[in-house]
């Protein structure tokens, strides 16, 4: 799961260049609070994503279920013995002028 984005969470370990006698703890809170913001943004987005994917799911599986109880229902239904060898040939029709 290492990437290139991991390198932003290097404040966790606690590696700076500044040494921490010198550095600032108003600077740590901002930093902090910066990254509390992006990653709640960062939340509410993938929950958007999250909510939106679930009704297309949802949407794509009421669509297979209508097309496999009409492709069943068409399975079912008898072909009339005398219709059968039309299913299997197309019909030709011939124009009849009067």
């Amino acid at each position: 799961m290492s990437s290139v984005r991991w390198i932003k969470n290097i404040h966790s370990v606690g590696i700076r260049s500044i040494p921490k006698t010198q550095r600032s703890r108003y600077l740590d809170l901002n930093t902090l609070e910066r990254d509390k913001a992006r990653l709640e943004q960062e939340m509410f987005a993938l929950d958007t994503r999250r909510a939106s994917a679930a009704r297309q799911l949802d949407a794509v599986i009421k669509r297979i279920i209508k097309l496999q109880q009409a492709t069943s229902e068409t399975t079912r239904t008898p072909v009339p013995k005398g219709m059968r060898h039309v299913q299997a040939k197309t019909v030709k029709t011939v124009a009849i002028k009067y």
